[in-house]
């Protein structure tokens, strides 16, 4: 059945809940909106995913935005071309105040997908994804959220007795407050050591292949693959001495300043201490939504794993 209605309505193409690019930050084309009334505001580069279980996002907005609107009940528009390709309403959960603004905490409430035709959707998502891991539901808010790219990164962390290096995509960076957003799985190993050192280096993927990524996320956070047996040569960062591929085109030492359990996903909010520039113009690997990937421009990298 499955292969029937994909070759109905999506024939020659390979069916993945994300397609992987490599991206300059400038060829992203999409764009991100917080609304509510008759407000829009642009938060293209001020949000984030933070928790997929529940699903919650984050969004940063300075003063001036803040006392403009109740924050409360707001609609997130995703666009492209000025087509609306995703909307998401959104539920305040909490606010965190910054220097500049304030990082506003959202549940996820309702989601509508408008890529392609509704029947394309329905396929899509009742059939061709389907899957014991999610649900109906849960697989319309993934591809909402994936209708920007998302930024793979690489984390480091390092102590006497301990490392690991391992790839996520629940992260942002608010350039107006020199500020990381991560959301960190509460089951991963490494996490209660990041929280109890307060420190954590942020890495780019500029010339890492996809497969060496995929397989730094593959590895047990209990016991990592040894640093000799890595792909690739390691250089320690300059501030915290922590382990980073010498082969990256930037990296960002990072002291939490703020975390917050949301779900099955912990928030954590750090402030950027050193920032070490190997490569002026990096590129990265971004994961894309299935549906927002479909008569884009981007270029996919098939990846083994």
């Amino acid at each position: 059945m499955g292969l029937s209605v994909k070759n109905i309505f999506f024939k020659n193409t390979a069916i993945n809940t994300f397609f992987i690019t490599r991206l300059h930050e400038n060829q992203i084309e999409e764009k991100v909106w917080l609304c509510k009334n008759k407000l829009r505001f642009d938060i293209t580069t001020k949000h984030s995913m933070i928790c997929l279980d529940p699903f919650c996002m984050s969004v940063w907005l300075p003063s001036d935005q803040l006392d403009l609107f109740d924050p409360k009940n707001t609609e997130i528009n995703f666009t492209k071309a000025d087509k609306t390709t995703a909307a998401i309403n959104v539920g305040l959960i909490e606010t965190l105040p910054t220097a500049n603004g304030a990082l506003l905490l959202y549940k996820i409430e309702s989601v509508k997908n408008y890529q392609i035709n509704a029947i394309h959707r329905l396929a899509l998502f009742a059939w061709l994804l389907r899957s014991k891991k999610n649900t109906y539901q849960s697989r319309r808010v993934i591809s909402a959220l994936y209708s920007y790219p998302r930024k793979i990164i690489i984390v480091s962390y390092q102590d006497e007795d301990y490392y690991n290096i391992f790839p996520m995509d629940i992260q942002g960076y608010i350039a107006e407050e020199d500020i990381y957003i991560l959301g960190l799985r509460t089951t991963n190993v490494t996490l209660e050591k990041i929280l109890a050192a307060k420190k954590v280096v942020i890495c780019d993927t500029d010339a890492i292949d996809i497969e060496t990524v995929y397989a730094l996320g593959k590895h047990p956070s209990t016991s990592p693959t040894q640093k000799h047996e890595m792909p690739f040569a390691i250089n320690d960062s300059e501030l915290f001495g922590f382990p980073v591929p010498a082969i990256i085109g930037s990296y960002k030492e990072v002291e939490i300043i703020a975390n917050r359990k949301m779900g099955y996903h912990m928030l954590l909010v750090g402030k950027v201490v050193n920032t070490k520039v190997i490569n002026p113009d990096p590129t990265s690997l971004y994961h894309v939504g299935f549906l927002q990937y479909q008569n884009s421009s981007y270029q996919s990298i098939d990846a083994k794993y």
